[in-house]
C-alpha cells in the first residue's frame, strides 16, 4: 500500500503561529501582497518548545504565477524572460555597466604600455584608428661583438626564454698527454710532432694517415716460427718437449712408470680403468688421526656424495642413503621402514579428548574411541522470539558456556522489540509500512 506524506497547512491564515525546524507548511491563502497567502514555508534554526525561530519562504503558487507573467516585453511589475530568439525588449535609463559585444570606441583614449623583457607605447587609444609602436628588448648582455675562431671555442649563456645574457670564448685544447710502459709526455698539437718509434726487432712506417708495427717474421697461429732461446710464464702446448710444465692436447701414452710429485692430481676423463686391486689412500699416513677424512667425494648433487673415514669412531661414514639388495649383520639406528616394532606400545590421547590405542605394534590395524572433553555444562536449547543466546567459544571452536539474555523493549536509545501505531503504520509478514504522516492544519 502506497504511503500518504501531508505537510502542515492552511487555506484561512498565511505565515503558520508554530512551526518546527525542518518542518513544512502550505498556506492557500489567496495572496493579498500582505497577507503571506499562496506561500511554501519551512522552519530554520534554534527550535523552543517546537517552534524554530525563523520561517523561510522557499516557494508557492505566487511566485509560480510571476514565473508565467514574465515576458521579454518592456511590461511594467513583470519578470523579464528572453523571446524565442534570446532578445528582450527593454528601456534602459542611467548608467551601464558590464561588457557589450561590440562598441565603436572607448569612453576615453588610453596609453597602453608594453614592459619587462621588451618595452613599446601605444599613445591615445580609443578603438577609432589602427595605431603602431616599435617594440625594444631589454638589454640583458653587455658583451657584444663576434665570437669564436680556428682557436677559439664561444661560450654562451641562455636564460629561460632563449636569450644570450653572456658572451665569451675559450682555447681550444691543443695538447696531447701521452704516456708508456715507462715515462710521459705531453704533444702540442699545433708544434710538435707524434713519432711511433720501434724498439727490438720491431719497426714502425707512417703511409696514408696509417701506422704500420712490424716485426722480423710472421707470427700467425699457422706460421712457422723461429726463435732462439724461449721462455714462457704461460701456457706452453708442443707435440714433443721437455719441460717443467707439460700440456697435451692429444693422446699421451706413458711406456714406463708414471711418477707425480706434485700436490694436486686431476683427471676430467669419463672413464678412468685402473688394473690394481686395491687403491691405496692416504698412504704416508702413520696413524688413524691422520688417515682422517679420507674417502671418496661424488660431484655433481647439490650436495656433494661422501664416502668418508672417521677416526673419532674408526668407522667410514656416507652423507647419502645406501640402498641394498640384501645385509648381514647386525644393524644399529634407526630403520625408515619395519614390518613390526620390537616391543608393543600403548598410546594414548589427552587434553581437549581422550582414547587410548593398546598393544601397538605395526602388524595389524588398531582403532580405539574418541572422548571430547567436557567444556560446558550448560546444555539444552536456546533462544526464541523474547530471547537470544549469548554464546561462548574458545580459540579451539568449542562452546563452553551459554546464556539467555532477554530482549530489551525498544526506545529512543536502545534497540529492541517495538510496537506501531496501527493508525499510522502497518505489518504483514514482518514489513512494517508507514500508512500515513500527516502535518495536520493551521
Amino acid at each position: 500500500m502506497a504511503s500518504i506524506v501531508r505537510i502542515k497547512r492552511s487555506e484561512v491564515s498565511g505565515n503558520p503561529g508554530i512551526l518546527g525546524a525542518g518542518e513544512l507548511a502550505y498556506s492557500a491563502l489567496a495572496d493579498n501582497g500582505s497577507n503571506g497567502g499562496d506561500r511554501l514555508y519551512i522552519g530554520m534554526g534554534t527550535e523552543t518548545a517546537g517552534n524554530a525561530v525563523n520561517r523561510i519562504i522557499i516557494g508557492g503558487k505566487r511566485y509560480t504565477d510571476l514565473v508565467d507573467a514574465a515576458t521579454h516585453l518592456n511590461t511594467p511589475s513583470t519578470i523579464l524572460r528572453r523571446d524565442s530568439n534570446g532578445a528582450v525588449v527593454v528601456d534602459i535609463t542611467g548608467n551601464v555597466t558590464g561588457n557589450a559585444t561590440s562598441a565603436t570606441k572607448w569612453l576615453n583614449k588610453r596609453n597602453l604600455s608594453l614592459s619587462g623583457d621588451g618595452t613599446a607605447t601605444l599613445s591615445q587609444i580609443d578603438g577609432t584608428a589602427n595605431v603602431s609602436a616599435e617594440f625594444t628588448l631589454a638589454t640583458v648582455n653587455t658583451t657584444t661583438g663576434t665570437f669564436g675562431s680556428t682557436t677559439q671555442i664561444p661560450v654562451f649563456t641562455v636564460n629561460g626564454k632563449g636569450l644570450i645574457t653572456e658572451a665569451s670564448t675559450v682555447d681550444v685544447a691543443t695538447n696531447l698527454a701521452i704516456s708508456g710502459d715507462s715515462g710521459t709526455d705531453t704533444v702540442s698539437l699545433l708544434n710538435d710532432t707524434l713519432k711511433y718509434a720501434g724498439g727490438t726487432g720491431v719497426t714502425t712506417g707512417v703511409t696514408n694517415n696509417q701506422v704500420t708495427i712490424s716485426i722480423g717474421q710472421a707470427v700467425n697461429t699457422t706460421s712457422n716460427v723461429t726463435f732462439n732461446d724461449v721462455t714462457v710464464n704461460g701456457i706452453f702446448r708442443s707435440n714433443d718437449i721437455t719441460a717443467a710444465n707439460i700440456s697435451i692436447d692429444g693422446n699421451a701414452s706413458i711406456t714406463g712408470n708414471l711418477t707425480v710429485l706434485g700436490t694436486v692430481t686431476t683427471v676430467n676423463s669419463t672413464t678412468v680403468a685402473i688394473g690394481d686391486k686395491n687403491i691405496e689412500l692416504a698412504k704416508d699416513a702413520t696413524s688413524a688421526v691422520m688417515a682422517d677424512g679420507g674417502g671418496l667425494t661424488v660431484k655433481g648433487p647439490t650436495v656433494a656424495a661422501t664416502i668418508t673415514y672417521s677416526s673419532g669412531d674408526d668407522s667410514w661414514n656416507m652423507n647419502k642413503i645406501l640402498n641394498v639388495s640384501e645385509v648381514h649383520g647386525a644393524l644399529i639406528g634407526n630403520a625408515s621402514t619395519a614390518t613390526v616394532w620390537e616391543t608393543a606400545r600403548n598410546l594414548s590421547l589427552t587434553g581437549d579428548a581422550t582414547a587410548t590405542l593398546a598393544n601397538v605394534n605395526g602388524s595389524q590395524n588398531v582403532s580405539a574411541a574418541i572422548t571430547l572433553a567436557t567444556v560446558n555444562s550448560d546444555v539444552g536449547t536456546f533462544g526464541d522470539e523474547v530471547t537470544v543466546p549469548t554464546i561462548t567459544v574458545n580459540g579451539k571452536g568449542l562452546v563452553t558456556s551459554i546464556l539467555q539474555t532477554a530482549i530489551p523493549i525498544a526506545t529512543t536509545l536502545i534497540k529492541g522489540l517495538a510496537k506501531f501505531d496501527a493508525n499510522q503504520f502497518t505489518v504483514t509478514n514482518g514489513l512494517a509500512s508507514i500508512a500515513q504522516i500527516d502535518g495536520g492544519t493551521y
